[in-house]
C-alpha cells in the first residue's frame, strides 16, 4: 500500500444553476419519448410493478418524469429511498418487479445487480440521466431495430480483430491488444432489459469487450472525464495518463487531473479495505468499446461556455455514433463473455471524442505488433465500419 497516497476529497459540484440550465423543462413529448423507450427496451406491461431507487443525488426532475410515463402505462409504482441500513432488505423488497436504479451514491444497492435472476426482476439503471435525454430528437428516440442492426453490423467487423492502435490529434497514442476470440467475445448492448434477471442503462447503443488488461499501453489524452467525476463539459488543462501493462501509473495536468488522481486513490483505498484487497484493479484496464446511438450528444464541448460549465452525461456520451471510449476498474460487466479478470469498488469510462480520432484495426497478431496491413475504422473523425 505504501505506493498509493489516498486523498479523500469530492470533485465540486456543478453550480446549481448552470446544471438548471442544462435540465430541459419537461414536456409531454419528452413523457411520450420515455413511454415509448420504457415499452420498447424494457417491454414494460401495465400489470407489472415498478420499484424506482432513489438517494440524495437523484434527479428530481428525472423521477417526475418516469413516473408520468410509468402512469401513462398504467403500472404502479413505489419509491424506495437507499440506506446503508436497508441495504441487506432490497432483494426482498423489490422482488419480482422492474426496478429503476436513481440512485447517484455507489455502494448503497449492495449484491442486488447480481441477485435479479433469484428475485425474478429485471432493473433498468438511470442514475446519470438528466430529463434532457428524454428530448424528442434524443437518444432515447433511437427505434431498437435500428440499434440492433446498426450493432450486429459492427459485431460482424470486430469479431475478427486481435487489436487496435488508437490515436488522436489530443495527443492519444494506445496500443490496445485483445485476448484470443476463443476467450472473449464483443457484447452488443441494445439497452434492452426484456426478461428477468437483466440489469442495464439507457439510454442503449455500444458495443464492447475487455482487452489483455496485462498489456495495454501507450498515452490516453483526455479532453474531458467520466461524469461521475467531474459533470463539467471539459478539463482546465488535457489530462495526459500513462498506461503499462494494462494500468494507469500516471496522471498529468492541472487540477482536472487532480480530480482524477483523488477519485483514483479514494476508491483504491475502498478497494484495499473493503473490496478485493488489491487497489492495482481500480487503475487496471477494464473495457474498449464504440458508440452505436445515433441520437446520443458527443462529448465535444461548448466553445462559448468555460470548460467548468455542465456537460453531457456519460451515460448518453459514450454511445454516440462514432465515438469510442475505454473504461477502468470493474470488469465484471454482467456478460461473463465480455469480462474480464478482475472486480473493483468502481467503474470509470473515458470518452474519447469523433473530432480527430483515427482507430486502426488488426485481424493478425503478427501485423498487429508490426502496425501493418491495419485497416482504419474509423480515420480522423470519418466512421467506416461499413
Amino acid at each position: 500500500m505504501e505506493n498509493f497516497k489516498f486523498l479523500v476529497e469530492s470533485a465540486p459540484e456543478i453550480p446549481h444553476e448552470q446544471q438548471k440550465e442544462k435540465e430541459a423543462l419537461v414536456t409531454p413529448e419528452m413523457i411520450k419519448v420515455a413511454e415509448n423507450a420504457l415499452r420498447d427496451f424494457v417491454a414494460l406491461k401495465e400489470s407489472e410493478r415498478v420499484k424506482f431507487l432513489k438517494d440524495k443525488k437523484t434527479n428530481p426532475a428525472t423521477l417526475n418524469l418516469l413516473q408520468a410515463a410509468i402512469k401513462s402505462i398504467g403500472c404502479e409504482s413505489q419509491e424506495i429511498r437507499l440506506s446503508k441500513r436497508i441495504k441487506k432488505d432490497l432483494p426482498e423488497l423489490t422482488k419480482e418487479s422492474v426496478i429503476i436504479d436513481l440512485g447517484g451514491e455507489s455502494g448503497l444497492v449492495g449484491d442486488l445487480y447480481d441477485e435479479l435472476p433469484e428475485i425474478n426482476s429485471r432493473l433498468l439503471a438511470l442514475y446519470d440521466a438528466s430529463p434532457d435525454v428524454f428530448r424528442a430528437d434524443g437518444p432515447m428516440s433511437e427505434r431498437r431495430e435500428d440499434l440492433e442492426n446498426r450493432l450486429n453490423k459492427m459485431d460482424e467487423v470486430l469479431r475478427d480483430a486481435t487489436g487496435f492502435k488508437i490515436t488522436s490529434v489530443y495527443g492519444t497514442d494506445l496500443k490496445v491488444p485483445l485476448r484470443m476470440a476463443k476467450e472473449r467475445k464483443w457484447f452488443k448492448d441494445s439497452g434492452a432489459i426484456d426478461t428477468p434477471g437483466r440489469w442495464d442503462n439507457l439510454p442503449g447503443g455500444e458495443i464492447y469487450t475487455c482487452p489483455d488488461e496485462e498489456k495495454v499501453s501507450g498515452v490516453l489524452v483526455l479532453p474531458v472525464l467520466d461524469s461521475e467525476i467531474s459533470g463539467e463539459q471539459g478539463v482546465d488543462k488535457f489530462v495526459r495518463v500513462k498506461i503499462y501493462s494494462g494500468k494507469i501509473i500516471l496522471i498529468q495536468g492541472g487540477e482536472s487531473a487532480q480530480k482524477l488522481r483523488q477519485i483514483l486513490e479514494e476508491s483504491a483505498k475502498e478497494e484495499h479495505e473493503e473490496g478485493s484487497g488489491n487497489p492495482w484493479n481500480v487503475y487496471t484496464i477494464a473495457e474498449i468499446a464504440f458508440g452505436a446511438n445515433s441520437k446520443a450528444r458527443s462529448v465535444v464541448r461548448d466553445e462559448n461556455q468555460p470548460y467548468n460549465f455542465a456537460g453531457t452525461p456519460t451515460v448518453e456520451a459514450e454511445k454516440r455514433l462514432g465515438t469510442m471510449h475505454l473504461a477502468f476498474g470493474d470488469a465484471k460487466h454482467g456478460e461473463e463473455e465480455a469480462e474480464g479478470f478482475r472486480e473493483a469498488v468502481s467503474h470509470f469510462d473515458f470518452v474519447i471524442p469523433r473530432n480527430g480520432l483515427t482507430v486502426e484495426m488488426f485481424t493478425n497478431e503478427g501485423d498487429f505488433e508490426r502496425g501493418k496491413n491495419g485497416r482504419k475504422i474509423i480515420n480522423d473523425g470519418n466512421w467506416s465500419f461499413f
